[in-house]
């Protein structure tokens, strides 16, 4: 591809072509050369654990002695199950001699081959490794972190999306996972969303007609993570932004140079996508309302309390949010809401910044960037003659001609207000809210959908990375090379 002008902030800049040798490694063998291996979580507090080898030589091993304990042939089912001072193996269901002091490690013997290994239906590249864990027995999948992203890309972005993207997403997801390499511990990652999603060679046949690009975009990427400042970077990555990303400190906790919020007008592209599925995906990743009753409301409000080992105390009457920065200088750069006040006839109750979204839910908060309607709201103007919303009629007195009435139509649930369009009646207590919201996850560094459509555009993948880890600044500080130990 040419080199384009990167217009993003007002400011123009040429970003120079980079000369990669592409070295093309067939889909099914292991890459040669010195890549990280990595352990990936896939059950663990389990009573037993049951495999078969589906393709390749294996062979099973005791990690304790490093001895050989029998050949695996295709198709055999095996069983692993903790004895207390040791692991009981059973072989078609009948057990094999002894007791082996462990680790249990499905070992394949030729790694310039594809090796499977089946484990809860699922075919998995590579090595299967079996501990004992404080409450069970733990399943880890071992493999080089090459082959690892081959399962990851294509399930943490759609494998439809245009190759940059899918570069941009190949370098992202192994900058974070080398970043959770830890040989102390008994697995680096886990194979879902409390690490990065992780299906295995059944992700990549799952990919069907896009399985050559994703693997295309992993082989392409080959070793390069993103450095910043000489460091590789924690590279977090939400589906969408909404149109603006947020700074890592009114999100989470710490401020990152890398993760500032930057506009991301290419999060669009959801709506634009041509392939919505009947639930509205992936438009409502940019864009999304849900309305919820009173009654569901308190329910889930209840809960999260119940949560926090607190008991649930009043009926809730009002949501108060604010958009304040941690530093208390104005207003998030996105828009996102920084604290939420959930107001109940005794008390408040808080929750701050990507926390909020817990009270009611992910799948019900999307996003942090949201907004709160609800039926039972009136504008006033107050004693200092500025307008302001009030969510909780039984707070406002009424000026008549016989003078102030601390409850409006006394004991009713409802009173009337008039207005420009007429008379209308308002709850005192809400009965429905409405959630307004732009943007699916925490806002913090790339948008899935906005490199998507920055790929859509002709942007690179190094364009992508810089724009949202660098701002585009291309100063220097950010930079995309081979990982190195």
């Amino acid at each position: 591809m040419k080199n384009k002008a990167c217009r993003r902030g007002g400011a123009i800049v040429l970003l120079a072509s980079l000369l990669l040798v592409l070295v093309t490694i067939p889909a099914g063998a292991a890459p040669k050369g010195d890549v990280p291996i990595i352990r990936v979580l896939l059950a663990g507090d389990l009573e037993q654990v049951d495999f078969q080898v589906d393709q390749g030589s294996y062979k099973l091993i005791d990690g304790s002695s490093g001895k050989e304990i029998s050949p695996v042939k295709e198709g055999e089912k095996w069983t692993v199950k903790n004895t207390g001072a040791g692991y009981q193996l059973l072989r078609e269901g009948t057990p094999f001699p002894g007791t082996i002091p462990g680790p249990i490690q499905l070992k394949a013997q030729d790694t310039g081959a594809l090796n499977l290994f089946r484990y809860q239906g699922q075919r998995y590249r590579g090595n299967l490794h079996i501990f004992k864990g404080d409450s069970g027995l733990m399943a880890v999948n071992v493999l080089d972190l090459e082959q690892y992203l081959y399962g990851v890309v294509g399930r943490e972005m759609p494998a439809s999306a245009g190759i940059e993207a899918l570069k941009a997403q190949a370098v992202i997801a192994r900058s974070y996972a080398v970043t959770r390499l830890k040989p102390a511990a008994l697995y680096d990652v886990t194979d879902d969303t409390m690490t990065q999603v992780y299906g295995g060679y059944e992700a990549e046949v799952n990919y069907g007609p896009n399985r050559d690009k994703v693997i295309q975009a992993v082989d392409a990427t080959r070793g390069q993570v993103i450095y910043y400042d000489g460091r590789v970077i924690e590279a977090y990555f939400h589906a969408n932004a909404g149109g603006y990303t947020e700074d890592s400190e009114n999100v989470w906790s710490n401020p990152l140079p890398y993760l500032r919020g930057v506009p991301s007008p290419e999060d669009e592209w959801a709506l634009k996508y041509p392939h919505q599925t009947p639930g509205g995906y992936p438009a409502n990743t940019y864009t999304w309302t849900v309305t919820m009753t009173r009654q569901q409301v308190q329910e889930k409000f209840n809960a999260w309390l119940a949560g926090q080992g607190q008991v649930a105390a009043g009926d809730v009457v009002d949501l108060v949010l604010s958009r304040q920065r941690r530093d208390g200088q104005g207003e998030t750069v996105s828009g996102r809401v920084t604290r939420m006040d959930i107001r109940t006839t005794t008390g408040t109750a808080s929750a701050f910044r990507d926390g909020i979204r817990a009270v009611f839910g992910k799948d019900i908060l999307k996003s942090t960037l949201f907004t709160v309607q609800m039926d039972s709201t009136v504008n006033i103007l107050d004693g200092t003659g500025e307008q302001r919303a009030v969510n909780y009629g039984a707070e406002l007195v009424a000026l008549g001609a016989g003078g102030v009435m601390n409850a409006p139509n006394g004991a009713a649930g409802e009173y009337t207000v008039a207005g420009r369009d007429g008379t209308r009646s308002i709850p005192k207590m809400f009965r429905q809210v409405v959630f307004q919201g732009r943007g699916n996850g925490h806002g913090l560094g790339l948008s899935q959908w906005g490199a998507m459509g920055m790929a859509e555009k002709g942007y690179t993948y190094q364009q992508i990375i810089e724009h949202y880890y660098n701002q585009d600044r291309f100063d220097g500080r950010l930079k995309i090379a081979s990982y190195r130990r």
